[in-house]
C-alpha cells in the first residue's frame, strides 16, 4: 500500500499544484490531507476548490477550527474567511479531527493524537527552535492510536519520519508554507531552509514495516511570495521564497 500525505497547504495553490502533479507519477493507493487548508495570504477560494476536488480524507487543522468558531486571532484566518463561500465553509464543517485509516493500522491527525490540533508530536520548541523531541515526549502524544503502526501529523510544518517502538511517525511537511513564527506554547520560529512545497509518499513493505519518502517539489514559489506580499504580508512573502524566518 502506497499513501500520499499532504498537509499545511494554507492557500498556497501554486505549491499546491505543484505537488499534485509529482503526486500523481507516484500513483498512490491512498491520498490523506491532514488540515490547515486554505488560509494565508494566496489564493483561499482556488486551493479549496482544488482540495475539495481531490475527494481523499481530508482533517480540519486548528486553522479550520478557528475558520469555522469565528476566531480572526489569526490574521491568516482573517484573510481566507470573507473569501471563502458557503459552500466552502459547508465543507469544512464536515472534516473530522482524527482519521483512522487500513482498518486501524494508520492514524491521521494534524497535531498529535493525545493533545489535538495545536499540539507538536515530534518537536520540542522551548529553546525558540523546533529540535526532535526526546522519545518519551512523544511517546506520551501518542496515548489513543489503538493498534496503529503509522501515524501521519501535521501542523509543525516540519518533514520528518520516525521510529517509536513498534510506532513510524510521518509528517510530510507544509505543502505551502516552509517557515513561520509562532507565540505558542513559547515564542518560536520554523525553518525548513528551503522554499520547495513538501509532502510525503508512505509505502508499506513486504512484512509489514512502514518506510517513508520525504518529498520536496520545485514550483514557482517567487510568484507565491508575490501573491503574499500584494496581500500585504511581507513576512509571509520572505518565509515562502526563502523557507527561512
Amino acid at each position: 500500500m502506497r499513501i500520499a500525505v499532504l498537509a499545511d497547504a494554507h492557500g498556497n495553490l501554486l505549491a499546491l499544484e505543484a505537488v499534485l502533479s509529482d503526486l500523481r507519477a507516484q500513483a498512490p493507493d491512498l491520498v490523506v490531507n491532514l488540515g490547515d487548508l486554505v488560509t494565508d495570504p494566496f489564493d483561499p477560494v482556488g486551493s479549496a476548490d482544488v482540495q475539495i476536488a481531490l475527494g481523499c480524507p481530508t482533517l480540519a487543522g486548528n486553522h479550520e477550527r478557528n475558520l469555522l468558531e469565528g476566531d480572526d486571532a489569526s490574521s491568516s484566518v482573517a484573510f481566507a474567511r470573507p473569501l471563502l463561500s458557503a459552500a466552502h465553509m459547508a465543507w469544512i464543517g464536515t472534516l473530522p479531527t482524527t482519521l483512522r485509516l487500513a482498518d486501524g493500522e494508520v492514524f491521521a491527525c494534524h497535531g498529535s493524537p493525545a493533545g489535538g490540533d495545536l499540539d507538536y508530536l515530534l518537536e520540542d520548541v522551548g529553546s525558540g527552535q523546533a529540535v526532535l523531541a526526546p522519545e518519551d515526549a512523544i511517546l506520551t502524544r501518542l496515548a489513543g492510536i489503538g493498534s496503529a503502526c503509522l501515524v501521519l501529523c501535521g501542523h509543525t510544518h516540519v518533514p520528518r519520519a520516525v521510529r517509536i517502538g513498534d510506532v513510524t511517525v510521518v509528517n510530510p511537511g507544509s505543502v505551502g508554507m516552509p517557515a513561520y513564527t509562532d507565540d505558542s506554547p513559547v515564542p518560536h520560529a520554523i525553518e525548513t531552509g528551503a522554499p520547495h512545497a513538501r509532502y510525503a509518499m508512505v509505502t508499506r513493505e513486504p512484512g509489514g514495516a512502514w518506510s517513508a519518502d520525504l518529498r520536496a517539489v520545485t514550483y514557482e514559489w517567487d510568484h507565491a511570495a508575490q501573491q503574499a506580499r500584494m496581500n500585504g504580508k511581507l513576512s509571509v512573502a520572505r518565509w515562502t521564497a526563502t523557507g527561512r524566518v
